[in-house]
């Protein structure tokens, strides 16, 4: 390999440079698919947990590889809408278009690995959730989701909570009332953070077409929406606290109901913009739950 080959190799390793190190490693969470598929890790080992079902690593890395891939692929179909919400992601998706495409052909062969190495019906799961993010991300015949009011986000959400719910069912077939409770709380957890960032993403929906919540229904009514949609998350814990369901999780769902109120009313402001490292509270919620639940998972009250 010559020397201008070389470099032209180790350019698509390489992000926009920026004046600072936190801007750097902001730069590499946010544009990479990484963080995000993490994120859906962490969904699934909550999901693992409260549905009281075995840890199955494989699942876990199929659920991360499975990120990479979808996640990857819409990275370079949003290119309208990245121009001018994401200028970093934009920038880099168009250079390394084709990089990134191979890197989700292959992510999604390394997740359909993983899960027949858990179950080989896991498989079917993991491609049907693959196939959703592309008819996401590509659309059908010029017809893409995000130009339909509200379907965006249901679908978002809906997929979200089928990977993170039915996923656990292959390691252990948990209660029905306990898969209905769980499928709940990810969904609307979901859908109120898709919501969340389409008001982020507002000024560039608007000029690409896309018609979402925010755009519809403006900022303040959006934010009400938004208040009332977690505010079921009361009635939804005092349930599964007096059926005596998520012992000894109930302070963890506390907490994480609170802490939706507070990035609910931060990101919806009046005339408040999201920098990037809000986009990481919201995105990253899961990872916080997961650190959350960690210790009560490993006993930790029984220590006490």
């Amino acid at each position: 390999m010559n020397g201008a080959s070389e470099k032209d190799f180790l350019d698509v390793f390489r992000l926009p440079q920026h004046h600072s190190k936190r801007e750097r490693v902001s730069s590499i969470i946010t544009v990479s698919s990484i963080f995000t598929a993490l994120t859906l890790v962490a969904l699934l080992y909550v999901c693992f947990v409260l549905e009281g079902t075995s840890i199955s690593y494989f699942l876990l890395a199929a659920a991360f590889f499975l990120g990479v891939s979808v996640y990857s692929l819409n990275k370079v179909t949003d290119f309208k809408e990245d121009s001018i919400n994401s200028p970093d992601i934009f920038r880099f998706a168009k250079k390394y278009r084709n990089y990134i495409l191979l890197l989700s052909v292959e992510s999604i062969n390394i997740a359909v690995v993983f899960a027949f190495f858990s179950d080989p019906y896991a498989i079917l799961l993991i491609l049907g959730i693959f196939y959703a993010g592309a008819f996401y991300s590509l659309g059908v015949s010029k017809l893409r989701v995000k130009k339909a009011l509200v379907a965006k986000n249901f679908m978002v959400a809906g997929t979200i909570t089928i990977a993170a719910v039915l996923l656990p069912v292959f390691a252990h077939v948990s209660s029905l009332f306990i898969i209905v409770l769980v499928a709940y709380f990810v969904f609307l957890k979901a859908f109120v953070n898709t919501v969340l960032l389409d008001v982020r993403d507002m000024e560039g929906d608007r000029k690409a077409g896309a018609r979402t919540i925010p755009l519809y229904l403006g900022r303040q009514k959006t934010r009400n929406l938004l208040l009332l949609l977690n505010s079921t998350l009361i009635v939804w814990i005092g349930v599964s606290f007096f059926e005596g369901l998520f012992y000894p999780y109930h302070i963890v769902l506390v907490i994480s109901l609170i802490y939706a109120y507070w990035y609910i009313l931060r990101f919806t402001r009046a005339n408040g913009n999201a920098n990037k490292y809000e986009d990481l509270l919201v995105d990253g919620e899961t990872i916080l739950l997961a650190l959350y639940v960690l210790p009560f998972f490993l006993g930790w009250p029984a220590a006490l």
